[in-house]
């Protein structure tokens, strides 16, 4: 092998490694969410000019500790063949110690069961710019929903 092929491959093989450590780097910016969410669909403290909404408190890793506001701004009526079905979307918002993630939350509610997606769509304070998805799922009675959530935080 010639000195100049001997050095193109050397070359090869840094560049090789340095894409290989920036993606590494990159993925070391997603983080794995856990939490707990307790809420309660109330009629007071809600955003201005919202007649209910439900109002939580979530408690999990890598920040995601704080309190929650969702209210529905659509929903389909029941599924016919689920009877009680209820499909729903809105935004929902995680209000933590260093800052905010503004959501949008599809889901849809049978008796007794929420099941749920969240995708950030924006992020202040410390979660300016994150990218992720959460998924929500766990019971219903009344007017308290208690779910788990996991998913995947990715901080720039």
């Amino acid at each position: 092998m010639s000195h100049a092929a001997s050095f193109r491959s050397r070359l090869a093989c840094a560049f090789a490694v340095s894409l290989l450590a920036n993606g590494a780097a990159h993925a070391g910016q997603c983080k794995a969410i856990h939490a707990d969410l307790l809420e309660m669909r109330v009629t007071e403290g809600c955003n201005a000019g919202e007649p209910s909404c439900f109002l939580g408190v979530v408690d999990g890793n890598h920040g995601l500790r704080g309190t929650t506001h969702f209210r529905s701004d659509s929903f389909l009526g029941s599924i016919p063949t689920s009877p009680g079905s209820t499909p729903y979307s809105g935004p929902f918002e995680y209000r933590l110690g260093t800052g905010t993630l503004l959501m949008r939350e599809t889901g849809v509610t049978v008796p007794g069961v929420v099941v749920a997606h969240h995708r950030i769509v924006e992020g202040t304070g410390e979660f300016a710019g994150a990218t992720g998805d959460f998924f929500v799922s766990g019971t219903r009675e009344g007017t308290v929903i208690t779910t788990n959530i996991t998913g995947t935080l990715c901080l720039p």
